[in-house]
């Protein structure tokens, strides 16, 4: 005769079921609110309450990417078509649901000119100017932005300052992708970044500012040169700090150098962005041996093969000429 379960065991197994019975009831209430974050956390609490509960999970899991897709803005939908099409359910409900809307008044200033930015905009209503500071309050304009532009994609597809300054010329409304949130996103759906970065190179313009960019900071001749780069970072006083690491020399010029250096992740090569090291280069070039240093900052860092990056560098203070010449091949 097969075992019965206690009367205390039945309680428990009874009290357990309006429990989940009751979470499923919130989710149902959260959602219908709209409160799809809340439905989430509460899904999550009702997994950890009973693992084995797998048709309720799987049952709120459809209901709330269902009620999130449905309630994504239609005209945002149809704007980033090209964007949206590529995607998932999941990818499409977490990107659209990450972005942040924003309605930005007139002369407003988005992106600075050799500044950072970690935000990569979806411009939905309005006109950016995008433009160079020159000499005497003078402005360069690049480009009018508008519907269905991207704005900041430079700084998002790259580890770089902004190549431009960004002023809205109207009244913008825009939704905005944040750098902390982009982790996030391909912490959950892997390969998300990618679909939007290859959108941006697309859409974007970042061809025609890099190409520019390479230009203007290529005032002094770049040489080949082999040799060793210590780096001790400096704090915001110019002090020395204990983090320090070495690359191997790439490039050099008066203004500046670009040395590979290996890391495990991307976001810890970002924070490098506009800090200042103490720089200590060791070479060899027509069998003279060459040590010397000075003080740069980080303004670019370029992707290499697995994780390796090739910072680069723009000196404080020019090298002498007579030492570059010398290190020239």
């Amino acid at each position: 005769m097969p075992l019965q379960p206690t009367p205390s065991a039945q309680s428990a197994q009874k009290t357990q079921s309006q429990i989940i019975n009751q979470l499923s009831s919130k989710i149902k209430l959260a959602i219908k609110a709209g409160n799809f974050g809340a439905a989430a956390k509460l899904r999550n609490q009702l997994i950890e309450t009973d693992p084995t509960a797998i048709n309720e999970a799987v049952k709120t899991a459809e209901l709330i990417e269902n009620a999130m897709s449905a309630a994504i803005d239609k005209e945002h939908l149809a704007i980033w078509h090209e964007l949206y099409d590529q995607l998932s359910v999941e990818e499409k409900n977490s990107l659209f649901y990450s972005m942040k809307e924003y309605t930005l008044p007139e002369k407003r200033m988005v992106l600075k000119y050799g500044s950072l930015n970690n935000r990569l905009f979806f411009l939905e209503k309005g006109r950016v100017t995008v433009g160079i500071p020159q000499e005497e309050n003078k402005f360069q304009i690049l480009a009018q932005l508008g519907r269905g532009d991207v704005l900041g994609e430079y700084t998002f597809a790259t580890i770089a300052l902004c190549s431009a300054t960004a002023v809205t010329k109207t009244t913008v409304q825009t939704r905005c992708l944040e750098g902390q949130k982009v982790e996030e996103l391909e912490e959950k759906h892997p390969g998300l970044y990618s679909k939007v970065l290859d959108f941006c190179k697309k859409n974007g313009r970042i061809d025609l500012i890099s190409q520019r960019k390479e230009l203007k900071n290529h005032i002094h001749p770049r040489y080949p040169v082999q040799g060793h780069v210590k780096a001790i970072l400096l704090d915001k006083n110019g002090q020395q700090t204990k983090v320090r690491f070495k690359g191997e020399l790439e490039e050099i010029s008066r203004s500046g150098s670009s040395f590979s250096v290996r890391c495990n992740k991307r976001a810890t090569i970002k924070q490098l962005l506009t800090r200042s090291f103490a720089l200590t280069f060791t070479c060899d070039e027509k069998g003279k041996n060459f040590n010397f240093s000075s003080i740069g900052r980080v303004v670019h860092v370029s992707s290499l093969l697995h994780n390796d990056y090739l910072l680069h560098i723009g000196f404080h203070t020019p090298l002498p000429e007579e030492l570059v010449k010398q290190l020239a091949p």
